[in-house]
């Protein structure tokens, strides 16, 4: 008998019913919302505390939101050679001083015991490099690349970690109520995406490490990041900040939807570990270097265009120095020196910023906590946040400065102090919530369900376009001016009020797409308003019609918020401590200037001291 092998290319059929979960109604000392990097390490750490904890997860733990695509992990060292003081220099001055210190001195102190907990767990077991593992990368065989060193997958290491301390996770279900009693938390509600069941959960405690979101995923993964949780702590009245910091990952001009095509092995080989040669002869060139690339020379092509590209220039990333892929000489002459850095296999170049609009900079927005919260207390009895996108942590202030890596470090940690504190809190609360009421299910039920009874309205998929056709313009994201803002929130007001109450579903599919559009607009009101309050261009902000930084009036992290009257912004002046030298000369101040910065300020650019060039 002969069978035939369906193609690997070939989806599997999408079956006509889902069956429910077997329960409902669950309970839990403390609930974490998602699991990637700040979700896992926050459900263990709360495990290992003595709580019960349960992990809900819209998609499967280890495989949903970014987890799966950061390609680096940075933790310092002092055992090889680190210093501290150099690293605050870089990151102070390549953050455009509005690093988060606290949070910076905290990465100093845990991230090397994060580097072996995850190196322990297996997450961070080292695939062989592509192009010297074989003949892969000349067939470009990605599958049998993946095949052959499946067993260095990290995404699987997930569940394997959750089992091992028996900790049970609910996969494939959204959440979209953190529930309150007397004014702390008691319990969060959503559904099972699949079937569409509804599921109520009561705890004590409750962690959102949700991540942030996109409009689209137009050239990167980010489809199942919708802000989820920031839409959550918004309408609990939580500030959220961060928001004016956009994201410039960059995809070829050739192909601006195709993710794969410039990063095909970056995201099949394994994460790389990174980290050295920050020394305090060289910070402030670490941290001007990322500037001129990562912002400086990605707002050029919004001002000025990109090159005219058929698509087949080939970044060799292996032949570059092991620092500008966030390694460390030391690799070249010491075999016990892992700090390879990442992309080592050539890749295609990348020239069109914007793949993934409304992905804000790493680390900077979320929840704001306070200057000196470190555990993601959100200011609700019960409610911590944690990772990147849901607690605004802002480690590397306005830009991700001193090369690649913190973000997956910095998100465990994150997630370790929430799995603690919320613990902590859990143990000496009352005793646990009773069941969510009846009352209560019957009324979120009606909220949730909503568009599975509109009976005449607006397909999801259409409202996604049409907002990322509002937010994706260059105008709008990357070289903002206040007309264009304005304008772009006057047609994100209409969306918000004209589109979403009428959007409709058809299956429990559509009716995630749906609740997730809700978040996505609110989400781009909030950048916008925020890149309104932000009257100057500073990191990943860039004001073409205000082209400078204004020290004076910005030195401080502006939060939306909802108000009595709708959005409203507030400033939260860093702490003096964090600024730098003020009085130092504008024109030395800074380590490269935007378009038009020097004509607004009135000096000459100087000669860029750091590679790259200057505005």
């Amino acid at each position: 008998m002969t069978t035939t092998k369906m193609p690997r290319t070939m989806e599997l059929p999408r079956p006509l019913k889902v069956a429910c979960p077997y329960e409902s109604a669950y309970q839990a000392d403390v609930i974490v919302v998602g699991c990637g990097f700040a979700g896992l390490n926050a459900a263990v750490t709360a495990k290992e505390a003595g709580q019960s904890v349960l992990v809900i997860d819209k998609g499967r733990p280890g495989y949903s939101g970014l987890s799966p695509w950061p390609s680096s992990f940075r933790w310092f060292d002092p055992e090889r050679g680190d210093v501290a003081e150099a690293y605050r220099k870089a990151i102070q001055e390549g953050g455009d001083y509005l690093s988060n210190l606290n949070w910076y001195e905290q990465w100093i102190r845990e991230s090397k015991d994060v580097y072996h907990r995850l190196t322990e767990w297996g997450i961070l077991a080292q695939y062989p490099k592509a192009a010297e593992a074989g003949d892969y990368y000349e067939r470009e065989d990605f599958v049998g690349y993946r095949e052959t060193f499946d067993r260095f997958d990290r995404h699987k290491k997930w569940i394997e970690v959750l089992n091992r301390y028996e900790i049970p996770f609910l996969e494939h279900t959204m959440v979209t109520d953190v529930l309150l009693e007397q004014g702390a938390v008691n319990g969060v509600m959503g559904f099972h995406v699949p079937s569409g069941q509804v599921i109520a959960v009561s705890g004590k405690a409750v962690i959102l490490a949700t991540g942030g979101g996109s409009y689209k995923p137009t050239g990167y993964p980010t489809g199942g990041d919708t802000f989820d949780g920031e839409y959550i702590a918004y309408n609990l009245g939580l500030p959220i900040a961060g928001k004016e910091f956009e994201d410039f990952h960059q995809t070829p001009a050739t192909a601006p939807g195709n993710v794969f095509f410039d990063n095909h092995w970056q995201y099949l080989e394994n994460i790389w570990l990174c980290g050295g040669d920050v020394a305090m002869e060289n910070a402030s060139g670490y941290g001007a270097a990322k500037g001129n690339v990562m912002v400086l020379g990605r707002v050029k092509k919004a001002v000025y265009g990109v090159p005219a590209a058929d698509g087949s220039e080939i970044q060799d990333v292996a032949t570059a120095q092991y620092t500008r892929r966030g390694g460390s000489r030391v690799y070249e002459t010491d075999p016990e020196e892992v700090r390879s850095g990442k992309m080592s296999t050539p890749v295609a170049a990348s020239a069109l910023a914007g793949a993934a609009v409304g992905m804000c900079c790493h680390l900077t927005s979320g929840v704001f906590c306070g200057l000196e919260e470190l555990d993601g207390a959100a200011g609700i009895p019960g409610l911590y946040t944690a990772g990147d996108g849901i607690h605004a942590t802002s480690p590397s202030g306005a830009a991700y400065p001193c090369g690649v890596g913190f973000t997956s470090c910095f998100c465990s940690i994150d997630g370790m102090h929430a799995g603690k504190a919320a613990a902590e809190y859990a143990e000496t609360a009352a005793p646990a919530p009773a069941a969510v009421s009846a009352e209560t299910i019957a009324k979120k039920t009606e909220e949730i369900t909503a568009p599975l009874r509109v009976e005449q309205g607006f397909d999801p998929n259409w409202a996604r376009d049409v907002l990322h056709s509002i937010m994706a313009p260059y105008w709008v994201t990357v070289a903002k001016t206040e007309p264009t803002l304005c304008a772009a929130l006057t047609q994100v007001e209409y969306m918000r009020d004209h589109v979403i109450p009428k959007l409709a579903a058809k299956t429990s599919h559509d009716l995630r797409l749906c609740i997730e559009m809700k978040h996505k607009v609110l989400s781009a009101e909030m950048k916008l308003r925020a890149s309104l309050a932000r009257k100057e261009s500073r990191g990943n902000h860039y004001r073409s019609d205000i082209p400078y930084r204004d020290d004076e009036k910005f030195l401080c992290y502006i939060t939306v918020k909802k108000g009595e009257n709708g959005m409203m912004t507030e400033q939260v002046p860093i702490p003096a401590a964090w600024a730098g030298n003020t009085a130092m000369p504008y024109d030395k101040r800074y380590h490269y200037y935007f378009p038009g910065e020097p004509e607004a300020k009135g000096f000459t650019p100087p000669k860029p001291k750091f590679g790259g060039k200057r505005g």
